[in-house]
């Protein structure tokens, strides 16, 4: 396994274990100060984190603040939604969010995993 495969691994692991263990907070009603310290880092880092592992990115401060940014960005879009649809609930906002970053982290996963086997494997013309 290279860098790129285990950096990948590790970011998907990451996302989809803190979305799992949000919910399972919320759901479980956990309280404080647990709950707040885990949803607060669910949401504010780790769907920003899934989407932004779909791009490679120049260096890993970069790509931390640009995963802050959109993950404040697809929470609020996410929660503009449920308001305009008229279904507001917060653990529905979380679950939603939660889905979002599973679906990425999959998907980011997949995308590195399939580069590093392009890059990794001879031919198409090309002498190693």
């Amino acid at each position: 396994m290279n860098r790129l495969e285990s950096s990948a691994t590790v970011r998907a692991a990451v996302t989809v274990g803190s979305a799992v263990v949000a919910v399972a907070a919320v759901m479980a009603d956990v309280g404080a100060p647990a709950q707040p310290i885990l949803v607060l880092w669910f949401v504010l880092v780790c769907p920003g984190a899934a989407f932004v592992g779909l791009v490679r990115l120049p260096s890993p401060g970069f790509a931390f603040a640009l995963s802050v940014a959109t993950s404040c960005a697809l929470a609020a879009v996410v929660a503009q939604v449920m308001l305009f649809a008229g279904v507001w609930s917060p653990l529905g906002g979380l679950v939603v969010l939660a889905e979002l970053t599973i679906v990425a982290a999959v998907a980011g996963l997949a995308v590195d995993l399939r580069a590093s086997r392009l890059t990794a494997a001879p031919g198409r013309g090309e002498r190693r």
